[in-house]
């Protein structure tokens, strides 16, 4: 199950690396600022971010016992999100400015999708990915993974034939 996992994840990577991104040109040239605004945003998005987890008190990068850690990659209007077990590949169809959030509508094969996410600090970012959630949940950049402890789910906890000690 796992191997199929990852050669989804392997395929979404390829699709994004061969998927054109759209100028960001076109965006600053309309004369409206709003626009401009939410392309400064789109920008600030661009690359790969990795969800931290609160776990007593301190923000880790939180392998769970059955998954990997949620990741989300940008490029041009390409998106990849990593669900820790699946993962899903989308074109950003639309980008609106909700006051201090941006939302995008996301193409994920033929359903569309919104994500809002909110970049004001940082360190940061935060997203709304689960219909259900009342909070959002953080983003790191990759670049800034090192900063951050992993912590792994002991595979005792997953399941009971685990041969970890």
């Amino acid at each position: 199950m796992k191997t199929i996992g990852l050669l989804t994840l392997l395929a979404f990577i390829v699709l994004m690396s061969a998927c054109t991104p759209k100028p960001a040109a076109d965006f600053e040239n309309s004369g409206n600022e709003a626009v401009t605004e939410q392309a400064s945003a789109a920008q600030d998005l661009q690359g790969e971010w990795h969800m931290i987890t609160e776990v007593d008190g301190e923000w880790v990068l939180f392998y769970p016992c059955d998954a990997d850690n949620t990741f989300i990659q940008i490029k041009g209007d390409s998106i990849v999100i990593g669900w820790g077990q699946d993962a899903t590949a989308g074109k950003i169809e639309n980008r609106a400015n909700d006051g201090d959030k941006l939302t995008l509508a996301v193409n994920e094969s033929d359903i569309i999708n919104t994500y809002q996410v909110k970049t004001g600090t940082i360190e940061y970012t935060e997203w709304w990915l689960w219909e259900d959630s009342e909070t959002p949940s953080r983003f790191i950049k990759a670049t800034d993974k090192s900063q951050y402890k992993e912590v792994r789910q002991p595979c005792k906890e997953c399941w009971e034939d685990c041969e970890e000690q």
